[in-house]
């Protein structure tokens, strides 16, 4: 029943699924990522599944960026 999920560095193949069955959003959060040393979310693969993708800063003291 959710309507959007964020932090999705590690979505798998089936959640990518399960969320564009839902029609639920992608909040996709890349400051988080490259602050982190994590991989980026397959934003490609959640858009060529039919994912609603939402772009997000998540700028905030603990992931403080100037890039």
């Amino acid at each position: 029943g959710a309507q959007a999920i964020s932090h999705l560095e590690e979505a798998s193949d089936e959640g990518i699924t399960a969320m564009a069955t839902a029609q639920c959003s992608a909040v996709l959060l890349p400051t988080t990522a490259y602050m982190l040393r994590l991989k980026q979310p397959r934003a490609r693969k959640m858009l060529e599944e039919g994912v609603i993708v939402a772009l997000g800063s998540d700028f905030n003291p603990n992931a403080y960026c100037f890039s």
